[in-house]
């Protein structure tokens, strides 16, 4: 679509993408079962921002994680249709752990091609209904905060409390669209559950709608190492319910992160939209030597079997390349970040760039695996670190190097698109 004008606008679509029950379900490494019914639709939700000159696109699904060349290929497909270039398209997913596998390593899931081509035609058609709707629009920005949700699985205190917000409005003030973000990964429902959802950000997203109209968008924040309050071992040997783990439970988290970002106060901001990215190489580490694979391989029952037989078949690449961005609304920042990035990402970038609401959204632009920050944690090791390479099929953990290279374009982006 091509705009003119001086004006801001906007517009904003929702596809689903839910699948049929019956298929492999991803999240967790204990759960071997297939889906058996759906409990609520999983949906891509696409927001597009331009000034007449400048067109930002903005996607999140409900899905784990898509690989980096899925996502190029979204906004490949993107640009052919609407002429977008797709360095001006972010991809993210919500990191719903109760959805259908689409990645090359499946996180404990096996991805289903047909259904991976049907998502992604979806996705793009969500994108392209939200350029189509594009209007003269007024953008307003602000953060809510919410405590005692979040808990860092590593031990600690540090999470990110900040519910950052930007609301798009016709100029008769009729709703758009409500973008907002929160850092906790939604794994509310644990290995235990075979329905299909959307977990807390599909109720906190109801929630927005049902009380603020238009599309509510929500973006995952930085929250590689903070979930709901159990540990990362809880949910890859477990596959019995477990207490609290319900969807009674998601359905309180969701509207906790849902009034927060109703509740924020917001201001007017005006401004040119501008978009920076860059792509960058995340080294991974060294893959484990053959005889240790073959002990994987060969212990019963173990559940990296199947990653160490693969990987005695090949190692698979050295690196990942991965899209960091950098959109700008109205002046309004909005900082993009690939694989699960730990909370640090998004704690030194407000404080760096001096914006404690700025909304720093992780899961975008592909998702190939943890990304661990500062490098301190390598020393400390754990799950994130040890072993949830494998869930996604990687030779080894990105090295410290990785998380620098990230943070290093971030900030190099957030000063080229001011």
């Amino acid at each position: 679509m091509v705009v003119t004008g001086d004006g801001l606008l906007a517009g904003a679509a929702v596809a689903d993408i839910t699948p049929r029950p019956g298929g492999s379900l991803a999240g967790y490494a204990a759960r071997t079962s297939a889906s058996t019914a759906v409990h609520d639709p999983l949906l891509a939700t696409a927001v597009a921002v331009s000034d007449g000159t400048t067109t930002s696109v903005v996607i999140c699904a409900d899905l784990i994680a898509l690989d980096p060349d899925t996502t190029r290929h979204i906004a490949g497909d993107l640009r052919e249709r609407t002429g977008i270039p797709e360095e001006r398209v972010a991809v993210a997913v919500t990191h719903t752990h109760a959805g259908p596998a689409v990645t090359r390593g499946g996180i404990g899931g096996v991805a289903d091609p047909s259904y991976v081509r049907h998502a992604r035609s979806r996705i793009v058609a969500a994108a392209e209904a939200a350029l189509d709707a594009m209007t003269p629009a007024v953008l307003r920005r602000g953060s809510g905060t919410l405590d005692g949700v979040a808990s860092n699985r590593r031990g600690g205190t540090l999470t990110d409390p900040v519910v950052p917000v930007v609301r798009l409005e016709r100029e008769d003030g009729e709703p758009i669209a409500t973008v907002f973000s929160y850092a906790c990964h939604p794994v509310t429902l644990g290995p235990g559950n075979l329905q299909v959802t959307a977990d807390w950000p599909g109720y906190a997203r109801r929630h927005v709608e049902s009380r603020a109209g238009g599309v509510a968008v929500f973006l995952q924040g930085c929250c590689g190492q903070l979930n709901t309050g159990h540990t990362a071992l809880d949910s890859l040997r477990r596959a019995e319910p477990q207490p609290g783990r319900t969807f009674e439970a998601a359905e309180r988290i969701g509207t906790l992160v849902g009034e927060a970002a109703l509740g924020a106060a917001t201001a007017p901001a005006a401004g040119l939209v501008s978009v920076a990215a860059a792509r960058v190489e995340l080294p991974l580490g060294e893959p484990l030597p053959p005889d240790r694979l073959r002990e994987l391989a060969d212990e019963p029952g173990g559940i990296w079997a199947e990653w160490a037989r693969a990987q005695l078949a090949g190692t698979g690449p050295a690196a990942v390349e991965v899209q960091v961005a950098v959109h700008r609304w109205g002046g309004v920042p909005l900082v993009f970040l690939p694989g699960e990035p730990f909370v640090e990402f998004a704690v030194e970038l407000r404080a760096a760039l001096g914006d404690p609401g700025l909304l720093v959204a992780g899961y975008t632009g592909g998702v190939p695996g943890y990304l661990p920050y500062p490098e301190a944690h390598y020393e400390a090791g754990g799950y994130e670190i040890c072993e949830a390479h494998r869930a996604y099929g990687l030779r080894a953990a990105f090295t410290p190097e990785a998380g620098r290279l990230v943070m290093a374009a971030a900030m190099a982006l957030a000063g080229e698109a001011r």
